[in-house]
């Protein structure tokens, strides 16, 4: 969505017309799930925090003055808070399945469907081990597609403190990959 339809609709949600908050929704909400699934260990707790940032927004719209940064940054900010609270009320523990449980098939066609679920499990627990902002870093490179001046506006620092947060994010996971048995090239 180009800026100025934005401002549009983010001037007619404010008067409270809904088809223009849907359109807001709309247009963000699978960014926003993506960032936070990223961050977090389910896909239940990201459609959890993905539906609280959306209430911020419905309540902090009203409010919000538009200062020539896309809304998504603003909701991008929301997210990392919800993330942040969301480790701070539970502590961590990752979800392991039970070997008990785990169907394997001889179909030749489901291999490369488990190994891809494995090897995203493999990501996903790598990247849990990066401290909130390198996770954050490699979530808005990689994921989302930002380039590095995008991110650094995102994350309100340098481009070069958003390099130097993914060289040792990258080299961290790598790390933690190698250690899981993983050498295709990270």
């Amino acid at each position: 969505m180009d800026r100025k339809r934005e401002q549009e609709l983010i001037r007619a949600a404010q008067r409270g017309d809904t088809k223009a908050l849907a359109a807001l929704y709309r247009a963000n909400v699978d960014k926003i799930y993506r960032y936070i699934l990223y961050r977090v260990e389910s896909p239940a707790t990201a459609e959890d925090l993905t539906g609280d940032v959306f209430l911020r927004m419905l309540e902090g719209l009203p409010t919000y003055q538009d200062r020539t940064t896309p809304l998504l940054v603003w909701l991008y900010r929301i997210a990392h808070a919800r993330v942040v609270d969301h480790y701070r009320r539970s502590k961590h523990s990752t979800q392991q399945e039970d070997i008990e449980n785990v169907e394997l098939g001889t179909d030749p066609e489901l291999d490369s469907p488990l190994e891809f679920a494995y090897t995203s499990e493999q990501l996903q627990q790598a990247l849990l081990t990066l401290t909130d902002a390198q996770r954050q870093v490699i979530v808005l490179r990689f994921v989302e597609g930002y380039n590095l001046e995008q991110t650094a506006k995102i994350m309100n620092k340098t481009v070069d403190a958003i390099k130097a947060m993914q060289y040792r994010a990258l080299q961290a996971m790598g790390q933690v990959l190698r250690q899981q048995g993983f050498n295709g090239g990270i």
